[in-house]
């Protein structure tokens, strides 16, 4: 069995003001420890991503916070801490308060699997 700490993980993402993903792959996953400052909004992040959006779909689990996930669609959904969630191909995520994610993505090739949220 392997486990996963921000302290055995390496490092994928880091900005002041913006927050950090530490990342491992392991069983054909992404295994990422996301921590994120309240404002950041991943528009700007995958403006050159097809539709401008993140095309992965991501599943995980809200450890702290809260945020705000806008798909092409349309639709919009609210994740808070305490609830795991699939994210679909097509979304955007605004950051509403400080928040943690453990986050899990297919690492089989798929387009766009270095994203983030």
């Amino acid at each position: 069995m392997s486990t996963f700490t921000r302290d055995n993980t390496e490092i994928a993402f880091k900005e002041d003001g913006v927050g950090q993903q530490n990342r491992a792959v392991d069983g054909g996953m992404i295994i990422a420890l996301e921590q994120w400052k309240a404002g950041l909004d991943t528009a700007e992040m995958f403006a050159d991503l097809p539709d401008g959006a993140c095309q992965e779909p991501h599943w995980g689990y809200v450890l702290k916070g809260n945020c705000t996930v806008r798909y092409t669609d349309g639709a919009t959904e609210k994740l808070s801490a305490g609830q795991a969630y699939c994210l679909r191909p097509g979304h955007n995520v605004r950051i509403d308060t400080d928040a943690e994610f453990v986050e899990f993505t297919h690492a089989d090739g798929t387009p766009g699997v270095n994203t983030t949220l």
